[in-house]
């Protein structure tokens, strides 16, 4: 059979890959389908999609999409519709949180819920088929919903991502040199403006939500890409990359003597030590990332539900940088509920922790999660989804205009940094008025980068 995905990608900076699609590819692969890619990330015109649809002939179409890529990838289904009348298949976090509005598109015929990488192979085994799990089926105006399968609890039994298929240097090339991967799968912490607390629910009674890879395959891996590709760094992109003290300790061990190179990790307040970190620099970690998302304890723990003092968050911030380590921030304004005096306390907060780089995200309200239903309630919702959380939001926001909160955002590092050191300050602030030049966005990660290292080594 011959298989045609469609990564939707909208995101601008980092550009990357859908592991997801490329586990599926590699499964597709093995079974001997032929297997191609549209992919958005890097621009695509109509005329390029249909002349693909037109050569390959697909006899299945599978389509990702997050919220935020959503409209983008129902666009691309339906040229793909009206080129050729093939089924199509659409998966994916929005799929899996509110299948309805999947299947509600004339252009899909079929929704995969949740993982439903080996759903994917019965299917194409036999098309016609409507008893698989954790797929709904639409044939004219009947909807066949099958339950959600269990979860495949060995990750060590995936394939690796094909990564060939999506061109990966490019990525790699675009991102200075980072290759990324991921190590674990799910989240224990049940944060209100996640869809972690989701999924657990979707999938209670089907299998241990939060698993991890070994350390034996992800070391594979890692040598395979290293081998294959020109990489200079690295990133893992699990949420709870230390949460597992022994598999840390382990990793630690290997990955200096197996792969050397620097590397990148996301850190939680209340999930990492002092000792973790310490294992990590020796280990080759170079930056870790830890959420503070807002300074307020009461947005921080009884909106967002972070349950984290400004204690601990200090506290974290400081073991990484005793270790050597340098740091980011990831901050959310725009919160429900949120006053420009609960921001003021999120920009103090990061003054007291001076992190290395500070990421500032405006709050987007996913659908299933618990702050969804508060904007829905409050009617705050806008009627279409947000292209992009860095410039925009589908809240209706009751103390912010979307302008006022892009004002807050590209001036937020400067004020964080301008007592402690203005020549990091206003390098913080040139970087988000030349964000908006093209050719800027190209170079602005290595420029960065360069400009407070050699700050930080003054």
């Amino acid at each position: 059979m011959k298989v045609l995905l469609v990564y939707p990608n909208i995101v601008e900076s980092p550009k990357d890959m859908s592991i997801g699609l490329g586990i599926i590819s590699a499964m597709l692969k093995e079974k001997g389908h032929k297997v191609e890619l549209i992919d958005t990330t890097f621009k695509v015109s109509d005329d390029e999609i249909i002349d693909k649809v037109d050569q390959f002939n697909p006899d299945l179409v599978a389509v990702t999409a997050a919220t935020n890529d959503l409209q983008n990838a129902i666009r691309i289904s339906q040229i793909i519709k009206e080129t050729k009348e093939v089924p199509i298949i659409c998966g994916g976090y929005h799929a899996t949180v509110a299948p309805k509005d999947i299947i509600d598109q004339d252009c899909f015929d079929m929704v995969a819920i949740g993982e439903s990488e080996q759903s994917l192979i019965k299917l194409t085994k036999d098309l016609n088929n409507t008893k698989i799990p954790n797929i709904w089926f639409k044939k004219g105006k009947k909807i066949t919903k099958n339950e959600i399968g269990k979860l495949t609890e060995d990750l060590d039994k995936l394939p690796f991502p094909d990564r060939e298929i999506f061109n990966y240097q490019k990525y790699i090339d675009s991102n200075r040199g980072l290759a990324t991967f991921m190590s674990s799968k799910g989240c224990p912490f049940l944060c209100s403006y996640c869809i972690n607390k989701v999924l657990i629910d979707k999938y209670k009674g089907k299998g241990k939500f939060l698993r991890f890879r070994s350390i034996d395959n992800l070391m594979k891996e890692m040598k395979e890409v290293i081998t294959k590709y020109k990489v200079k760094e690295i990133e893992f992109y699990d949420d709870t990359f230390t949460i597992n003290k022994q598999r840390l300790r382990d990793f630690a061990k290997r990955y200096p003597k197996e792969i050397g190179l620097p590397f990148y990790i996301n850190a939680r307040v209340n999930a990492v030590t002092k000792e973790d970190f310490k294992l990590l620099k020796e280990a080759g970690c170079v930056r870790v990332s830890i959420g503070i998302e807002a300074g307020d304890p009461y947005i921080r723990n009884d909106i967002l539900k972070r349950f984290q003092s400004n204690k601990q968050i200090i506290d974290t911030f400081q073991w990484a940088k005793e270790e050597g380590l340098r740091t980011y921030s990831f901050n959310m304004i725009g919160v429900p509920f949120e006053t420009q005096e609960s921001i003021k306390k999120t920009i103090e907060l990061n003054r007291k922790v001076q992190p290395d780089y500070v990421g500032i995200s405006i709050f987007n309200a996913f659908k299933g999660t618990e702050l969804y239903d508060i904007c829905k309630k409050n009617k705050w919702l806008k009627d279409k989804a947000s292209a992009s959380y860095f410039q925009s939001s589908n809240v209706n926001h009751p103390n912010f205009t979307i302008k006022e909160l892009k004002k807050i955002r590209d001036s937020f590092g400067f004020e964080v940094y301008k007592n402690a050191d203005k020549k990091r300050a206003y390098i913080d602030l040139i970087d988000k008025k030349l964000t908006k030049v093209p050719l800027y966005t190209k170079t602005r990660s290595l420029l960065i980068e360069k400009g407070i290292k050699k700050l930080i080594e003054k």
